[in-house]
């Protein structure tokens, strides 16, 4: 992960997602620091869910498959402009909406992390870094489940998590 991002200063937040101070990423997970990160889901017109697999020299879950997009909160900044700035960064594109799902989350190593999701719809195409990002690709939702039971491919914990809290939601309503 590139140095500019483990600099990244961030607010440190409570058990309710009050913030109580600020920390650089690269401190969050060595001091216990409870954070925030936004993520999107982005659906195409056949209802496939964006994947991107993580670069495999990523500190964190090489090669795994996550969110079609996940962003720390800068100091200060909102989940729905975090979520906003990091599609536009990580895939390159502009002219999205995005819908806001609600909220959840999970202990990571130690801290609490707050988890705002939210959807898009785009076809792409994507544009991304590939220092960060191995690869992307639709797929259909039965399918990412069918591979999470099987193990045929490897998920970050974050994304189980949020697909598990997008499931559930989408039940419910």
């Amino acid at each position: 992960m590139p140095a500019a991002d483990l600099e990244m200063v961030i607010d440190a937040v409570d058990r309710t997602d009050t913030p109580v101070g600020r920390i650089t990423r690269a401190l969050v997970f060595r001091e216990h620091v409870n954070f925030r990160v936004s993520h999107v889901l982005i659906f195409n017109s056949k209802g496939e869910l964006l994947l991107q697999q993580l670069a495999f020299t990523r500190n964190r879950n090489p090669g795994a498959w996550g969110s079609s997009v996940a962003s720390y909160l800068f100091s200060a900044e909102g989940y729905l402009d975090a979520a906003r700035r990091r599609v536009h960064e990580e895939l390159g594109i502009s002219g999205f909406s995005l819908v806001t799902l609600g909220k959840t989350q999970m202990l990571d190593d130690g801290c609490l992390k707050f988890i705002t999701v939210f959807q898009s719809l785009h076809e792409g195409p994507f544009h991304f870094d590939r220092s960060l990002i191995n690869q992307v690709k639709f797929m259909k939702l039965k399918d990412i489940e069918g591979a999470m039971r099987d193990g045929s491919m490897i998920f970050t914990p974050t994304f189980r998590r949020v697909l598990e809290y997008y499931l559930s939601s989408r039940n419910q309503r």
